[in-house]
């Protein structure tokens, strides 16, 4: 669940709605998920920073992202119509009884260096702060990301310091929540060892694009089963990030077809949770109050809805985008 998406080209068909959606509107959001037994919410962000690793004097400078709820920590708010989103998504879905995992960042991409901690482990406590005593509050999410070979030997070795000190800090403060990155699947090859090192203090990798494999790589099945390996030697779990879109020509994402995504979900049988990159702006409930990213979406989640019922009827064991 992305509060707004990070680039304008990619969110053309629905950043501007997005941003008109109330608190309400957020709240009927949570409900059409809940609906398609998507009962796992992963908030993308909490700040909007577009900002690259070392490409940014943010330690010098200061912090100058904008936050998506009332922050104390930093003054700016970004332009969204919604007063609180992070507390109306936590509300609906304790209603519910979903889990949400919190999206702590974001500081700059792909950044895992001394000065991203040190914020990651502020915003962390203020977080923890205002929206801790919701039963929904799950986990932890880090937004940055990272390509699957987990970059540059200086990289490896700045993700691997930052979640030793990330884990061990939210584990002071809740114990019982787990920790989650999603990184692309590709060029794994590349972060063997450092996966060995990093995946002890990371409880949940959720990688993505099985299904776009790039040439001369392994074949999606294949990154899988190396990353599942990966996760249990380390006592890790391993989920997907199954991405719900197709590009345009543009670059703009749209609903991916069904046929897709039902593809996906019989190729991959390792994972123990599917998730998908991203409900706002490419599935909707036609009874929703406001649409983002139009009639595709209303058709996609009406498909999806269909291949649920059909596996009901079947009754065969569910195997969902939580």
């Amino acid at each position: 669940m992305g509060f707004y998406h990070w680039s304008e080209t990619e969110g053309k068909h629905w950043n501007n709605d997005v941003k008109k959606m109330t608190d309400n509107q957020w709240k009927e959001l949570v409900d059409a998920q809940h609906n398609l037994q998507m009962n796992i919410i992963v908030m993308q962000e909490l700040f909007r920073n577009q900002m690259y690793v070392g490409e940014h004097s943010i330690e010098k400078e200061g912090y100058k992202g904008l936050a998506y709820y009332p922050s104390k920590l930093f003054a700016g708010r970004m332009p969204i119509v919604a007063k609180d989103p992070v507390e109306a998504v936590l509300s609906e879905a304790d209603k519910n009884g979903m889990n949400v995992f919190i999206g702590v960042g974001m500081y700059a991409w792909f950044d895992f260096t001394a000065g991203s901690l040190s914020w990651h482990k502020k915003v962390a406590q203020e977080l923890w702060d205002r929206y801790g005593h919701h039963p929904s509050f799950y986990g932890w999410y880090i937004s940055e990301e990272m390509d699957g070979g987990l970059g540059t030997p200086k990289q490896q070795q700045e993700i691997i310091d930052f979640f030793q000190g990330f884990t061990g800090f939210v584990r002071s403060l809740t114990p019982d929540k787990p920790v989650m990155l999603a990184t692309n699947s590709h060029n794994i090859r590349n972060g063997m060892e450092s996966y060995k090192k990093l995946l002890p203090n990371l409880d949940i990798l959720c990688p993505f694009g099985f299904h776009r494999m790039p040439k001369d790589d392994y074949a999606g099945e294949e990154a899988a089963q190396v990353l599942q390996h990966l996760c249990d030697s380390a006592h890790s779990h391993l989920w997907m990030d199954l991405e719900v879109f197709d590009f345009e020509p543009d670059n703009a994402l749209v609903p991916r077809s069904i046929n897709g995504l039902v593809s996906d979900l019989n190729r991959f049988s390792n994972f123990e949770k599917i998730i998908c990159y991203q409900f706002p702006g490419l599935l909707n409930n036609p009874n929703m109050t406001i649409q983002p990213g139009g009639k595709k979406t209303v058709q996609l989640y009406l498909d999806y809805k269909k291949y649920l019922d059909n596996k009901k009827l079947k009754n065969k064991p569910k195997k969902n985008l939580n």
